[in-house]
């Protein structure tokens, strides 16, 4: 996605909603590294930021749907109070051209880190879950429920897990951190 062209949309929605809500001019709009969310609304400074990896990995449909979902708050907030994905917020979505859902389907860039339990018992490596930030005190959490995986937690980079389980990488070649 051009980012241009993102500049662009958001100048002309914002422009096409003013002319209902005046109030809407004095919003502005900027762009963030955010990686697990496409948008957010920021009501006490009247703010809404968009993801520039949300914008990187998507559609304009989707962008524009995003852009919509935020400015729903704005409006939804300015004229009922209503925080959140409330009855107002979902009528002025609607009422503005977004989907009136609270989270949307859109692509995410994909986690550098993936966080395993390796068994001391079986050897076995087994993923948890993607993460873009290592934790440096891993070493001191557990699974849920479970005390003695205490020390098993490790991430590994996810391209090397890929190849480890294609049989590319072995076991031992992996190099997991704490």
């Amino acid at each position: 996605m051009m980012f241009e062209e993102v500049s662009y949309l958001i100048v002309k929605i914002q422009a096409e909603l003013s002319l209902n809500y005046s109030f809407l001019e004095s919003w502005k709009i900027t762009f963030d590294s955010a990686k697990k969310r496409a948008g957010i609304c920021k009501i006490n400074s009247k703010e809404i930021s968009l993801s520039i990896n949300h914008i990187e990995n998507n559609n304009i449909e989707i962008i524009k749907d995003t852009i919509l979902h935020e400015f729903a708050h704005a409006i939804a907030y300015q004229l009922y109070s209503d925080r959140g994905h409330g009855k107002y917020w979902k009528s002025v979505a609607r009422e503005i051209g977004a989907i009136p859902k609270a989270k949307g389907a859109f692509n995410l860039p994909n986690a550098p880190w993936l966080l395993v339990h390796a068994c001391s018992k079986t050897s076995q490596i087994n993923p948890i879950s993607e993460r873009f930030r290592r934790n440096n005190k891993i070493k001191n959490y557990f699974l849920i429920g479970q005390p003695e995986t205490k020390g098993e937690l490790f991430f590994i980079r996810h391209a090397d897990y890929k190849r480890f389980k294609q049989g590319l990488l072995d076991q031992n070649r992996l190099e997991l951190y704490q």
